[in-house]
């Protein structure tokens, strides 16, 4: 399988590259695409990307290619991290509208060559925020069925990682999921946490422990609330600070916000972002079927709600996703859900997507 990152000389991008053949994803007859823009930075670094590539990882390298429109990419799977990123001013609010707004027309660009050039198997991850914008115009040109979007993935991967820090174990023992939007709408769904080596009642306990007491239709307040505080502290440079707030917080809110911070920092969280999307490739790659969660496209009777674009899990092998997986979710957490997928397709409906 060839694949083709498309974004490869941003922060992510790089990253992508890096990881992907050193943990030998890719056999020496496979093919890499570095995929930049004609005219930009990126015609003249990712040559010497490449260059690079071959020299740290000589014996293990993939053939590697260098694309610099949307009409060169040629490969089964792609990475979508091309675009403009979040700001990482304290002072400036993220705008979610004028972020798309900048994106749209890169996603457009890409999915509208891949509809007219591609050989029609081609399956899409969208990396780039909105993520949920991504999904939504890649699905129309492509079918929804091979567009995944990793924010769910990544969410839940970070979710995962502060409850096992919490509880002494490894990430692999915690299986839980943070659903619905990759941004305020997210949604932690504690009522299908399970560590593995605990009994029923032990894993009740831990849930009801994470819960403290708050519904999950609460947690965005919650979030919207921490936010303010943390970006108090980031606007007077108070970055330890921030740290230190946020890490005294449960482990829903930790998994949302030091990410932010670190972001806001200036370190960005291009490894981590890299880190996770390479995990989702090592797992398309593995050939089986697998239940990953994503940003994907519903369309009527794929879940309870409405059809839209939505974090949920969904059974993906070598094909694209097929269906999605059924949660026993609680009263609150499907009205959480609810709003999340009414939230996205108004931000969808605002940025000019219908």
């Amino acid at each position: 399988m060839d694949i083709a990152i498309i974004g490869a000389n941003g922060d992510v991008g790089r990253q992508l590259a890096v990881q992907i053949i050193a943990r030998r994803l890719l056999t020496p007859r496979a093919r890499l695409q570095l995929i930049g823009r004609r005219g930009g930075g990126s015609e003249r670094a990712l040559h010497g990307l490449r260059a690079d590539l071959y020299d740290a990882f000589a014996e293990i390298t993939p053939e590697i290619d260098v694309g610099l429109a949307p009409e060169d990419v040629a490969a089964d799977l792609i990475l979508f991290a091309a675009g403009s990123t979040v700001s990482t001013s304290p002072q400036q609010i993220v705008d979610r509208r004028e972020l798309a707004q900048g994106n749209r027309a890169v996603f457009e660009a890409y999915a509208r060559s891949l509809a007219e050039r591609g050989h029609g198997e081609e399956i899409v991850v969208v990396v780039t925020n909105p993520v949920e914008l991504g999904v939504a115009v890649f699905a129309r040109y492509l079918g929804r069925h091979r567009v995944i979007g990793m924010g769910a993935y990544q969410d839940s991967m970070r979710l995962r990682r502060e409850i096992a820090a919490d509880l002494g174990v490894r990430r692999q023992r915690v299986q839980a999921y943070a659903l619905g939007e990759h941004g305020d709408a997210l949604v932690p769904m504690l009522s299908s946490l399970w560590i593995y080596g605990f009994d029923e009642a032990e894993n009740a306990q831990t849930r009801e422990r994470l819960r403290g007491g708050h519904s999950a239709s609460g947690f965005a307040g919650r979030l919207a609330t921490e936010k303010k505080v943390l970006r108090a502290l980031l606007a007077e440079q108070r970055v330890s600070e921030a740290f230190r707030h946020a890490e005294s917080l449960p482990a829903t809110l930790r998994a949302v916000l030091l990410p932010l911070i670190t972001h806001i920092s200036g370190a960005k969280t291009a490894v981590s972002t890299a880190s996770v999307t390479t995990e989702l490739v090592e797992v398309i790659l593995s050939g089986g079927q697998s239940v990953i969660p994503a940003q994907v496209q519903l369309a009527d009777g794929d879940w309870f709600g409405p059809p839209g674009v939505l974090g949920v899990p969904v059974m993906f092998g070598l094909r694209g996703w097929s269906r999605t997986t059924d949660l026993e979710l609680e009263a609150d957490e499907r009205v959480a859900l609810l709003d999340a997928a009414g939230r996205i397709a108004a931000q969808l409906k605002d940025w000019g997507h219908d």
